[in-house]
C-alpha cells in the first residue's frame, strides 16, 4: 500500500495546479472547483487501491474532472449577475499594491475569500497563475472592464481595511 500512496502523491503533486486552474475557469464558484477536485482525487485514489493501472493519469484525471463538472451543471440552474460598472480606476494605487510586499498574504486571502466568488477567481488567475487582465477576462467569460473593476475596487477596499486593522498594506 505504501507504493500506491507514494505514486498517488506524486501524481497529485504534478497535476493539482493544472486541474485546479482548469476548474477555476470552468466552475461557477471556487468552492465548486475545490469540491470537484477533492472528489475526483478521492475516486482516483480508490481506483489505484483497487489495482487499476492508469497509464496517463493527467488525462484520466482531466476526463474525470470534466465529467464531474458536467454532472454539477446538469443538476444546477445557472444564473448570472450583472456587475456594476462606472467607477474610475486608480491605476497608480493598483501598481503600488502589486509591487508592495508589506502586506500579509494569509490576511489578504481571507479578505478575498470573503468577497464574491468572481473576485476571488479573478485574483487567483491574475496573480496566482499570472494571466493578464485580457486573458483572465477571456477565461472567465467577462469583460476586461469587469476584471479591472473587481481588481481595483477590492484592492482599494483591502488596503483600507488593513490600514484600519493596524496592518499597513
Amino acid at each position: 500500500m505504501d507504493e500506491v500512496k507514494e505514486r498517488f502523491e506524486k501524481i497529485y503533486n504534478s497535476t493539482y495546479d493544472y486541474l485546479y486552474k482548469y476548474l477555476l475557469i470552468k466552475a461557477d464558484t471556487h468552492e465548486t472547483a475545490e469540491d470537484i477536485l477533492q472528489s475526483v482525487y478521492l475516486a482516483f485514489y480508490k481506483k489505484m487501491q483497487e489495482g487499476a493501472n492508469i497509464l496517463q493519469p493527467k488525462f484520466y484525471l482531466l476526463r474525470m474532472v470534466r465529467h464531474k463538472l458536467a454532472d454539477h451543471y446538469r443538476t444546477k440552474t445557472v444564473t448570472e449577475s450583472v456587475d456594476e460598472v462606472g467607477e474610475i480606476v486608480d491605476e497608480e494605487a493598483l501598481r503600488q499594491l502589486e509591487r508592495s510586499d508589506s502586506y500579509i498574504y494569509e490576511e489578504v486571502m481571507e479578505k478575498l475569500k470573503a468577497a464574491d466568488d468572481l473576485t476571488y477567481r479573478i485574483y487567483l488567475l491574475h496573480f496566482g497563475y499570472d494571466l493578464t487582465i485580457k486573458e483572465t477576462a477571456k477565461a472567465l467569460g467577462v469583460s476586461e472592464m469587469t476584471v479591472k473593476n473587481k481588481l481595483y475596487r477590492s484592492l482599494k477596499k483591502i488596503k483600507i481595511e488593513m490600514k484600519e486593522g493596524g496592518i499597513y498594506a
